[in-house]
């Protein structure tokens, strides 16, 4: 296994590296009294229905560094280059995002299109897939159900064909961004098909007849998820998103594509909270003696969260089956940045606790993060589930 860089990824990595350095990190500083809604990237679609000058404000300033990138050749790094993209590989994706979590600015290289959504044929693809990548539009994600969270094939959303239309009838729950995004991926099932059999996805315009938010959910790690009701909501068949009957695949793909960059992103996160503390311990030589264990043990932990996370992207560039790394990475990733920053509230003390602080702030998304996307419970069962299905291919059972 080699997980260096090509020629030309290692210049773009380079590239990345001088753009966060000399444009991004000296924005750290004022973007320390950034109102709550710049934490993480969710600003991309809720920030910019905001009135608030102080909000339009932050937001000039992302899209003066959006110019600077593009002016660079730093945008549409993930695009395949039918679409006018880079398409560069997840390892080299990987490297770009480690040098963009060197910085606590939330800015992002592209308008990171949902993955899935290049299933598009026809004529979605002029109406929903390049209007995503140009960031004319953006689209949330309907899966999770009332009833069935951690376990998507419990859904019970169905998709009643009806002549030329599905007929959409069920409730999503936490999908981010649900009343701000111009369309939703919702996936829903054939009626009286059970499990992963005949889950379908289909693309619904927000605010389509049939289609009604019930509520915004405020939650610790900032995010405002959605609840989201389909009454009767007719779509026509041509918005199905790949097949009919093969949504599942869909939400694998989009689930396991977005492990990895959980993975760099939670090992981003942490250094961060790690140097923090380290600087706060520079004059305090009794506390960095008394701490220096747990410092060194948990930089050892994050080098090998990095190597996982490196591994299943090399694994997922060659096409190779990447379900177990993907949960593997996704389970450590969390959980350590979770005891990272923990020890890191506790060793930077009291003024660690201001809402305002960074290590405070890395604390509320930490906790999310061990939810969203797949709680650690459900990776410990899918990585079981693997281990036991290959016949316990990677470990001895004495």
């Amino acid at each position: 296994m080699d997980f260096r860089l090509k020629p030309e990824e290692e210049e773009l990595r380079r590239q990345v590296e001088d753009f966060v350095r000399e444009e991004v990190i000296p924005l750290e500083p004022v973007f320390e009294g950034a109102p709550d809604i710049f934490e993480g990237s969710r600003w991309k679609s809720r920030a910019k229905l905001s009135r608030d000058p102080e909000v339009q404000r932050y937001i000039g300033i992302m899209e003066e560094l959006r110019r600077k990138a593009e002016a660079r050749a730093l945008w549409h790094l993930d695009v395949p280059k039918r679409y006018g993209g880079r398409e560069v590989s997840n390892v080299a994706m990987i490297a770009v995002t480690e040098e963009l979590e060197k910085t606590s600015v939330p800015f992002e290289l592209g308008n990171h299109v949902s993955n899935i959504l290049y299933a598009c044929k026809g004529e979605q693809v002029e109406r929903f897939l390049l209007p995503c990548i140009r960031g004319e539009k953006t689209a949330c994600f309907g899966l999770t159900e009332p009833g069935a969270g951690s376990d998507p094939s419990m859904m019970t959303t169905t998709a009643t064909p009806d002549g030329e239309d599905f007929v959409i009838d069920g409730t999503k729950m936490f999908p981010t961004f649900g009343d701000v995004a111009d369309f939703v991926q919702v996936f829903a099932r054939l009626p009286g098909t059970k499990g992963r059999e005949g889950v379908t996805c289909l693309l619904v315009d927000t605010g389509h007849p049939g289609y009604r938010v019930v509520r915004s959910i405020e939650t610790i790690g900032g995010s405002e998820p959605c609840e989201l009701v389909f009454d009767g909501c007719r779509v026509p068949k041509t918005q199905v998103l790949g097949a009919v009957g093969e949504g599942w695949k869909l939400n694998q793909a989009w689930l396991g594509a977005r492990r990895f960059q959980v993975g760099i992103r939670c090992h981003g996160t942490a250094l961060r909270v790690m140097r923090r503390v380290a600087e706060l311990l520079r004059s305090e030589p009794r506390e960095r003696e008394r701490l220096a264990p747990a410092l060194g043990y948990f930089y050892a932990e994050l080098q090998a969260l990095r190597s996982i996370t490196y591994h299943g992207s090399w694994k997922a560039d060659r096409g190779l089956d990447v379900r177990l790394e993907a949960a593997s990475v996704k389970l450590f990733a969390t959980e350590l940045l979770h005891r990272t920053v923990d020890f890191a509230l506790e060793a930077a003390g009291p003024a660690a606790y201001r809402k305002d602080h960074d290590v405070a702030r890395a604390f509320r998304h930490a906790r999310a993060r061990r939810i969203v996307e797949g709680a650690s419970e459900i990776q410990r069962h899918l990585i079981q589930r693997a281990l036991f299905r290959e016949g316990i291919a990677c470990i001895e059972l004495q």
